[in-house]
């Protein structure tokens, strides 16, 4: 009998229901018509299937050459696609053996996670709706510029949104994106889509870190009558700046929060 093995997980173990997993993955191949690059299709199959935990987490890929194979693409797609999802933390390069999926990670909610308002409500079975009131392209405007490090004749993709959970307002969010990183992207259609889940299927661009600041705060004229709240109600106000995994400032966001609808979760472990 072999013995049980503690602290590191075992990552040298030929899992060939990955690669049953892959072919069927493929049936439907990748379509080549889509604006969407080839390897953020194939980067965004991957992540389904860990997510629907049809990949296990420690199980090995295949090969580079056998992927490509599969899916009947060069290896710069294969590698851009297993790179993107190596820095997002999803697999593990490990050396002379290969790549494996990486171990599941602990949920935590957004005010402490890199996931963002709509995900993370999604995720815990609340309908979540959302209503934009506005969405369009601009110049920057002086803090704009200094958080995205734009010069003044760079741009940026201003959102402006209600977030409501089981029918009840509980954000208002103003957001901006570095407009170099994400064109053309003020003519997609983002009703009731997240922003983040829609520039990583667009783009390829996924957030690694944020810096979230809270302070006590009234709401203010615009946030009383957009979020339906009288003038005295207690909300929070919340500025964040989200990093992509190059180090890059990829979000900026400004938000009144009413934790009367849900209140705000902070987990800390040592």
């Amino acid at each position: 009998m072999k013995p049980k093995t503690r602290g590191r997980p075992r990552y040298d173990e030929t899992d060939n229901s990955a690669t049953e997993t892959f072919l069927k993955m493929a049936a439907d191949g990748l379509d080549r018509s889509e604006s969407i690059a080839l390897w953020v299709q194939l980067k965004n199959r991957i992540l389904d299937a860990i997510d629907a935990q049809t990949l296990l987490p420690q199980s090995r890929l295949p090969s580079e050459q056998a992927i490509c194979d599969i899916f009947d693409v060069s290896k710069p797609v294969v590698r851009a696609a297993l790179s993107a999802l190596a820095a997002d933390g999803h697999v593990i390069k490990m050396p002379r053996k290969g790549m494996f999926i990486a171990p599941t990670r602990r949920d935590v909610d957004f005010m402490t996670s890199n996931l963002g308002v709509f995900g993370d409500l999604t995720a815990k079975g609340h309908l979540v709706t959302v209503k934009t009131f506005e969405f369009y392209r601009d110049a920057p405007s002086d803090i704009e510029q200094q958080v995205f490090g734009l010069p003044r004749e760079g741009s940026v993709v201003r959102i402006t949104r209600v977030y409501y959970s089981d029918g009840k307002p509980i954000t208002l969010t103003h957001i901006s994106l570095p407009g170099h990183k994400v064109p053309g992207m003020e003519k997609l259609d983002i009703d009731n889509r997240s922003v983040f889940q829609t520039i990583k299927e667009q783009y390829g661009l996924t957030v690694k870190r944020a810096e979230r600041w809270f302070t006590a705060a009234m709401p203010d004229a615009e946030a009383t009558e957009r979020m339906g709240v009288a003038a005295n109600t207690p909300l929070i106000s919340i500025e964040s700046i989200a990093y992509d995994y190059e180090g890059g400032p990829l979000e900026y966001y400004r938000a009144f929060y009413n934790s009367a609808v849900a209140s705000i979760h902070v987990r800390v472990e040592s």
